[in-house]
């Protein structure tokens, strides 16, 4: 058995809703470097829920399909707090598009739009601990703020969701960002 398909064996058995959509969207990353010319972007940052002050991190990788519009998968990891008598924690995972519009040397402002996949879990802080997972979608709307110098960008957003109920997200990150098909597009200059 080889290491890739051991560990898309313990992600089946597993069930886990990381483990599933992380086995949707792999065939998707792998397959734009083949088929793009254009950039793809790496984020990292904090992520907060504002209603219920819900902190985390996010994790996103975005496809520039030319030097405006870029789609891309982020994963939000909200970390377990108390609530009353539960503990709550989440998982998210959002699709979501950005259009930047060119603001001054550097800086770019961008609408977001998109959907969002969360499961939720809710544990009772009680002795025989019930456990409660509720999943649901989500549409996404917000803006963004982007500083990128080179290859590298510090950004923030603000996103509010409407789906099982009304949410808001503050975030706050870096990105790395990256040429595909560099090689193809010199070699065209020279034709």
């Amino acid at each position: 058995m080889t290491a890739g398909s051991y560990f898309l064996s313990l992600c089946a058995m597993k069930k886990s809703i990381p483990g599933r959509l992380f086995l949707l969207v792999l065939p998707v990353l792998l397959s734009l470097p083949a088929k793009s010319q254009q950039a793809i972007s790496l984020d990292f940052g904090a992520i907060r829920q504002t209603l219920h002050d819900v902190n985390g991190f996010n994790l996103s990788g975005f496809y520039f399909f030319n030097k405006h519009l870029s789609g891309g998968i982020e994963m939000n990891r909200f970390f377990p707090v108390h609530h009353g008598e539960e503990e709550v924690s989440a998982w998210d995972v959002d699709f979501n598009f950005h259009y930047l519009f060119d603001l001054h040397h550097h800086l770019y402002v961008y609408p977001i739009t998109g959907i969002s996949h969360t499961a939720e879990k809710e544990v009772s802080l009680h002795a025989m601990g019930e456990a409660v997972t509720d999943r649901f979608w989500s549409v996404n709307a917000g803006a963004g703020l982007l500083w990128q110098k080179g290859k590298w960008g510090i950004h923030t957003e603000y996103l509010s969701t409407w789906g099982h109920f009304h949410q808001e997200f503050v975030l706050a990150g870096v990105n790395f960002e990256f040429e595909l098909g560099k090689h193809h597009r010199q070699a065209q200059k020279h034709h």
